[in-house]
């Protein structure tokens, strides 16, 4: 199911892989993903409706980019979703399928929609012992003339054979299975009965924690089983949970859970820093070396012994030292006829390398063949300025 790739189309029908009201429950539950890396593993999460995908495309997608340069290659995807946009769940998919490793897949305690679809795309994927597997067929919002109702549904239509087949291929079942299953509405499964059919593979001793939020999701998703509100004493076992609370500006009885989270944030904050600093360290450099080339090698103004020192100057100040080397003269070619290059047997006692260039590049080239030290003295001089 890795490879598999369901089109992004871009089509004025709003197809959302769920009954509810995308845009209202947005609003109240909007989408949550993000990207930190944890040893050679990419820690992907998302939570919410998936809605408006847009808004965190770009963010989510320069993590991604910082982990790929980092070498990351395999995925820890968490996923708890009442669905949403089947287009968007897809770009979001093909995302995470530019890591080469495994993709395992953790489900909290909804996994439903356009969810589903993300879940499909794992190697492995474990649920929590109370978690709920929903899928059932797209939905989409059809209006406008016989023609664009015609083409709406022609698409919806494809999207259905899509997913058919995408489920049919994870669970071993036949397409006409998935057909029978669906065709009478949304399929709720527990985490049990989604591993027995082959939807997931394995399912967690551990219990996902039931907010009144989350129970609120499973009513807008028409449940049939509403999950019970359980209210967990906290357990506050970190040792230095004061000093954490007081930097992190968290209230007083903040539990661990609600600390690591706040952590996590912070050093992902703190990676994105990172790869961007790092790609404008990179682009500076490149900048630098590209001007001190051209010196060397185009406008002939200095030498390519020296191009480390002119590169690292550059890239402390590419303004300034561009501002050097423009107010330089070239080193033209000398020619044969040479005058004696003894600055002191022709009254250049005081001429610097400068003065050479300009007025006397043949008595130059020949100071540098015939008398290398005072060559270098008018170098060093003038490199020193």
């Amino acid at each position: 199911m890795k490879n598999r790739l369901i089109p992004i189309v871009t089509a004025s029908l709003m197809i959302a892989f769920s009954g509810f009201d995308i845009v209202a429950m947005s609003q109240k539950y909007p989408l949550s993903i993000s990207a930190v890396a944890k040893d050679d593993t990419a820690e992907i999460r998302i939570s919410g409706v998936i809605h408006q995908w847009q808004n965190s495309a770009q963010e989510f997608k320069l993590q991604i980019d910082g982990l790929l340069a980092k070498g990351v290659t395999n995925v820890r995807l968490y996923i708890n979703t009442p669905g949403g946009s089947v287009f968007e769940a897809n770009e979001i998919a093909n995302e995470i399928k530019r890591f080469t490793g495994t993709v395992s897949g953790f489900g909290g305690a909804l996994v439903a929609s356009a969810g589903s679809y993300l879940a499909l795309i794992c190697d492995t994927f474990e649920m929590a012992e109370n978690g709920q597997y929903m899928y059932h067929k797209p939905m989409g919002m059809i209006s406008g003339n016989e023609d664009k109702v015609k083409a709406d549904l022609k698409l919806l239509e494809n999207l259905t054979n899509q997913y058919r087949t995408a489920y049919a291929e994870k669970t071993g079942m036949s397409e006409d299975e998935i057909e029978a299953k669906w065709s009478k509405g949304d399929v709720w499964l527990s985490a049990k009965e989604a591993m027995e059919q082959g939807f997931i593979t394995d399912v967690s001793t551990k219990k996902e924690k039931i907010t009144e939020d989350q129970k609120a999701l499973f009513v807008a998703c028409g449940a049939p089983k509403i999950p019970e509100v359980k209210i967990l004493k906290p357990e506050n076992n970190m040792k230095n949970r004061n000093e954490l609370i007081a930097k992190l500006k968290l209230a007083a009885d903040a539990t661990d859970e609600q600390i690591l989270e706040a952590v996590s944030k912070v050093t992902e904050k703190a990676g994105q820093v990172d790869v961007l600093q790092q790609s404008q360290a990179e682009f500076l450099k490149k900048q630098a070396e590209t001007l001190v080339d051209n010196a060397i090698t185009a406008e002939k103004k200095i030498t390519a012994d020296v191009r480390d020192q002119w590169v690292k100057a550059a890239t402390n100040d590419l303004e300034g030292t561009t501002a050097i080397l423009k107010a330089m003269p070239s080193i033209t070619k000398p020619s044969a006829q040479l005058p004696s290059g003894d600055p002191a047997a022709t009254g250049r006692e005081k001429w610097t390398l400068e003065d050479y260039q300009t007025q006397d590049p043949k008595a130059l080239e020949e100071m540098m063949v015939k008398d290398p030290e005072a060559f270098k003295k008018l170098e060093d001089a003038y490199f020193a300025k």
